[in-house]
């Protein structure tokens, strides 16, 4: 008896520390990675990166040179013994680049959580919790890093993520949370926070993407969404946007105004834009001052009606983005019919919808099926017939809109 006694408590103690050695060798793993991450950045064009991740700039063979996100947090802890290699984090921020002739991207969170768990072999499980933030980072003249202003604030829910193993220069990062709430700090959309409810997602990037490749692709799903200053909420959200590479181009999306001359892949200069022509034309001679962003669907439902925007759009640094999109209604027939019976509508109101109406029925010739209409990406800003589509959604249901224009319908085509 004391013999099985002995032999289970020896069993017992074996596992223990069998299970010690594989939760430190998980801390310090995942300590090492960390460790790697934290490297100065030491390259002359700067891309959005995950920590620790080699960019290339685009250009020739004597034009390619690698750079690192660095990465710094305030304090560190282990814990998840015995089954959990965990990492704790407060203060983390991570800086991908910030020279004094190109503008980098700071994202910072306030506490972050990094596992190793068994049942997860193939990746770290994280957690990121507080407010996070993206801001655009410089550097002063004596060649020390400052931030340049806040471009996005994240709130909410804690937001769990799913990293490879190794970080290089091509992989994926799987994403879900049960609330968020999106503050733009910049431009038009600063008017426009997005709050959402049960988000998954997935980021994927390639550094060594070219032209034919895609740098960084974002997909995502929400059970809801409301975006000020409606309170109507949009439910089954869905969206993949992707951006071709190099990803040097990506640079463009945050850097300051006056940025808009840039040399190109070849060297010579890239005028500033003057409109979509020469944006694109730009863009397929491979200029690298110019970011390129397809829309590939954003789609949802509000009120019954079905939409789905798709697109493609350039933008030029410091600049507003530019491009020719379609968007796709579906059910939009019982929709303008139950918009038209609101008894709280305007007189006014109603008589615009009945000449949308019209118009529509005319277009269409009374053929059920999708509707696609044409929309047009100016000065930052979707415009239908040369309208901005905030001014319509305004007119349909009442809502002041700051900067709308009046909307004008006439009895040719939308």
């Amino acid at each position: 008896m004391r013999k099985a006694a002995f032999l289970l408590t020896c069993g017992a103690v074996s596992v223990l520390a069998l299970q010690t050695v594989v939760w430190w060798g998980g801390v310090l793993f995942l300590e090492h990675r960390l460790a790697n991450a934290n490297i100065d950045t030491h390259a002359s064009a700067q891309a959005m990166t995950p920590a620790g991740l080699d960019v290339h700039t685009g250009g020739g063979p004597d034009a390619a040179q690698s750079t690192r996100c660095s990465l710094v947090f305030q304090n560190r802890v282990r814990g998840g013994w015995p089954f959990r290699a965990r990492v704790m984090l407060d203060g983390v921020q991570i800086s991908c680049g910030g020279t004094a002739d190109r503008a980098g991207l700071s994202y910072a969170v306030r506490h972050a959580v990094l596992e190793l768990v068994p049942w997860h072999p193939l990746t770290v499980q994280g957690t990121l919790e507080g407010g996070q933030a993206f801001a655009v980072m410089q550097q002063d003249s004596a060649g020390h890093g400052a931030q340049g202003g806040v471009l996005l604030r994240v709130e909410g829910a804690p937001v769990r993520i799913a990293l490879p193993l190794r970080v290089g220069p091509v992989g994926a990062v799987q994403f879900s949370t049960d609330f968020i709430h999106l503050l733009p700090q910049r431009g038009t959309a600063e008017a426009h926070p997005v709050t959402a409810r049960g988000v998954r997602g997935k980021l994927v990037w390639n550094s060594q993407a070219n032209t034919q490749a895609s740098a960084v692709g974002l997909s995502f799903t929400a059970q809801s969404a409301v975006v000020a200053p409606w309170a109507d909420r949009v439910d089954d959200v869905r969206g993949a946007v992707s951006m071709p590479g190099p990803a040097v181009r990506l640079s463009a999306l945050w850097a300051p105004e006056g940025a808009g001359l840039l040399a190109s892949a070849d060297g010579s200069a890239t005028p500033s834009a003057q409109g979509l022509p020469s944006l694109q034309s730009s863009v397929a001679n491979g200029a690298s001052g110019y970011a390129e962003i397809l829309v590939q669907h954003l789609a949802g439902r509000w009120r019954g009606l079905g939409f789905s925007w798709s697109g493609r759009l350039v933008m030029a640094p410091g600049g507003a983005p530019l491009g020719e999109t379609w968007l796709t209604l579906s059910d939009w027939r019982p929709f303008l019919a139950h918009l038209q019976q609101d008894k709280t509508l305007r007189p006014e109101q109603t008589v615009l919808l009945s000449r949308l109406t019209d118009q529509l029925e005319q277009r269409t010739g009374g053929i059920e099926g999708p509707l696609s209409v044409p929309l047009q990406v100016r000065d930052g800003a979707v415009q239908l017939a040369g309208v901005p589509l905030l001014s319509v959604l305004a007119t349909l249901r009442g809502v002041s809109v700051s900067g709308a224009e009046p909307l004008k319908v006439d009895r040719g085509d939308p």
